[in-house]
């Protein structure tokens, strides 16, 4: 244990989610150029992340709550910017549909396992750790039932809600108790950033696309949704 290392595993799991983000628009076949520029934009935002936060430069240590929260908030505004700001993203993002748009939130189970092990070894506080990963395991796991369900037009729209309101519950809740409660502890740089400003923002707003799905096609909640 003592050879664990809580930010390799937090780059691996970003890779991993910048990855999986991938193959899931690939399944409405981009064009070759979007594909890369969409991953190489990501890697780049991954290893600026990274250079930021290992020579804690990102932040000034005594950072307060309320002004580390609202840095959160306009990451995650940043985020929706170039998501829906640039006109070749925005394409692409609204392009997805509900099965994607759900799938998207499938490797939350992996962060999930990652925040447990953090727990495990100290590298996070154990209630917090246990209790934010059981969350974003079921997050996840909750997603794939959802782009199933939608898949195989089973309550697909009933569970979709469940998911995105479930989800979208776990972010916030994640990121108040991070700014207004464990700051003092584990401090603005910890390896836990790794995933409040990159996977975080994307997932809420997938989250958020996916709800406008849903009121735009004005179906009861206990009815099948088609994507």
């Amino acid at each position: 244990m003592t050879n664990f290392s809580p930010e390799w595993t937090m780059i691996g799991l970003d890779v991993l989610m910048i990855t999986y983000t991938l193959w899931v628009i690939s399944l409405n076949r981009p064009s070759a150029r979007m594909t890369w520029g969409l991953g190489m934009g990501m890697l780049a935002w991954l290893l600026g992340l990274h250079l930021a936060l290992s020579n804690a430069a990102l932040f000034p240590e005594d950072i307060s709550a309320i002004s580390f929260f609202l840095v959160i908030v306009g990451a995650v505004a940043a985020v929706g910017g170039l998501l829906f700001g640039v006109a070749p993203l925005r394409r692409t993002v609204v392009e997805l549909d509900q099965r994607q748009l759900l799938l998207l939130q499938g490797v939350r189970i992996f962060f999930g396992a990652g925040f447990l092990i953090q727990a495990s070894t100290g590298a996070l506080p154990q209630a917090f750790g246990i209790l934010d990963g059981f969350t974003h395991i079921c997050a996840g796991f909750f997603g794939l039932i959802a782009a199933f369900s939608i898949a195989a037009e089973i309550q697909g729209a009933r569970r979709a809600w469940f998911a995105n309101l479930f989800g979208l519950a776990d972010i916030l809740a994640v990121a108040s108790t991070l700014a207004f409660v464990l700051l003092p502890q584990i401090g603005p740089h910890h390896s836990m950033m790794y995933a409040v400003f990159l996977p975080a923002p994307l997932w809420l707003w997938f989250h958020a696309l996916s709800i406008q799905k849903l009121l735009n096609l004005g179906v009861p909640v206990n009815q099948p949704v088609r994507a």
